[in-house]
């Protein structure tokens, strides 16, 4: 067994920081206090996140709401099976 593998360390790192900001707000340790101090967490995050997330949340909800394939600009229409099987050095192809 690995002692200190990468998945390992980040966790170690998590609870760690974890621990520095409770002990930084002062809390008490308890579990209410603990569970405090990780919504307090949670929500400073996801306040940093929200300008990101506000678009993201709208590009999804726009390609997920499409009802027709759209075409690409600048794309060609689909080739027959008896075109594709022409290559372009050959005298008769395309």
């Amino acid at each position: 067994m690995k002692i200190l593998t990468f998945k390992r360390l980040v966790g170690l790192a998590a609870i760690g920081g974890i621990a520095y900001i409770h002990r930084q707000r002062g809390g008490a340790w308890t579990v209410a206090s603990i569970t405090d101090t990780l919504r307090q967490l949670w929500s400073a995050a996801a306040r940093k996140l929200a300008p990101i997330h506000q678009p993201a949340a709208e590009t999804l909800g726009r390609g997920a709401n499409l009802t027709e394939p759209t075409a690409r600009r600048g794309a060609h229409q689909p080739r027959s099976s008896s075109d594709l099987s022409k290559r372009k050095d050959d005298p008769g192809g395309p």
